[in-house]
């Protein structure tokens, strides 16, 4: 037996002083994490430290915790007991234990112990069990902190549940946004709850069909109404969405023309000014000239296709310059919600065409 532990057990039982304890505690720690101890050695330590374990004092059993909280040669039971300590003992077992089972971990869980949960949602791996665990029985701070853990393995339903439970919370919609991947049909419930500045990071962070990026992107007359009719301090942030789209090279022409199609004004005009890379006022200025001299030379500028210019024209004209024309879109255009959905979500009837027939 070597003198070090030798020293260490006749320590043990005649230091009276709870800080040396400690200082113990953290250097049979270091003994044990070396890898150098023999096995007879080894197991002294251990004992040792199971003493320690029990010390009346919470600075000598948090020291022991602290040092032996990434150990995987210390007996399980051992573990476990730092990790139901009090708090400041058992938070960095909870975090970093390799010994720890999913069964240990959820029975934390249900303690109902927020900053247990806490510390486990920061563990380096989480599996599918213990992640829907803490969306069931953790507050939005905890779910919050799982879904920013890029090691927790959350699967389709708990997401799902995540949604059901915190679907008018900003910060679930965040974290939920910049997880990894997402299932295609959590991101289509998303686009109904989430902020633009979401949406931005949706559209940066999981690729998008077509149908599901208009969605997103674009907001309808109808739309507009309820939002401002519902908040009408409320703003939408259309620039952000345009300057994303443009960023990762999505701001198609199709999408420009939608959005003129469907009465998006805003979107309409800041995209233009993306593309053209002047101001808003000098776009406003360029699409509202009678004499459309202005607006046709945006529209090259924009580089959108010649083709199509005297359609768009003719819908900036009925939009913008004059009342003669009827509106662009109308009540008894949008589909029911308990309909089939059309080809696209923005096709005013089910035809495979827009109502204009222009595209």
């Amino acid at each position: 037996m070597s003198e070090v532990t030798q020293k260490d057990a006749i320590a043990l039982y005649k230091n009276d002083s709870p800080d040396q304890r400690a200082v113990l505690a953290l250097k049979l720690g270091h003994d044990i994490n070396s890898g150098t101890l023999s096995e007879t050695e080894l197991a002294l330590a251990i004992a040792i430290c199971e003493q320690l374990s029990e010390d009346i004092h919470v600075a000598v059993r948090q020291s022991l915790a602290q040092t032996l909280r990434k150990s995987t040669d210390i007996p399980k039971e051992l573990a476990l007991k730092l990790a139901q300590d009090v708090l400041e003992v058992s938070l960095p077992m909870i975090k970093f234990s390799e010994l720890l089972a999913d069964k240990d971990l959820i029975s934390l869980v249900r303690s109902g112990d927020k900053d247990r949960q806490l510390a486990i949602t920061q563990r380096k791996t989480l599996s599918p069990v213990v992640s829907h665990t803490l969306v069931e029985e953790g507050d939005e701070e905890v779910v919050e902190s799982l879904l920013h853990n890029d090691g927790a393995d959350i699967e389709d339903e708990t997401l799902e549940a995540v949604l059901d439970r915190f679907q008018n919370s900003p910060a679930i919609h965040t974290g939920m946004a910049q997880r990894h991947k997402l299932p295609k049909h959590v991101v289509e419930r998303m686009v109904d709850l989430v902020s633009d500045q979401i949406k931005a990071e949706l559209l940066v962070r999981h690729p998008l069909s077509e149908i599901l990026l208009e969605k997103m992107m674009l907001e309808s007359r109808e739309d507009a109404v309820r939002r401002i009719l519902s908040d009408p301090h409320s703003k939408r942030d259309a620039a952000l969405l345009v300057k994303k789209l443009s960023n990762s090279g999505k701001l198609s022409a199709e999408l420009i023309f939608r959005a003129l199609e469907i009465g998006d004004r805003a979107f309409f005009e800041h995209a233009l000014a993306e593309r053209v890379g002047i101001d808003l006022n000098s776009t406003l200025l360029l699409i509202k000239d009678p004499g459309e001299r202005g607006f046709a030379a945006l529209y090259r500028k924009a580089g959108l296709p010649q083709k199509d210019f005297q359609s768009i024209n003719y819908l900036v004209d009925a939009e913008y310059r004059s009342k003669r024309h009827a509106p662009i879109t109308s009540s008894k255009d949008t589909f029911a919600p308990d309909e089939a959905e059309p080809e696209s979500w923005l096709t005013a009837t089910k035809n495979t065409k827009s109502k204009w027939r222009l595209f």
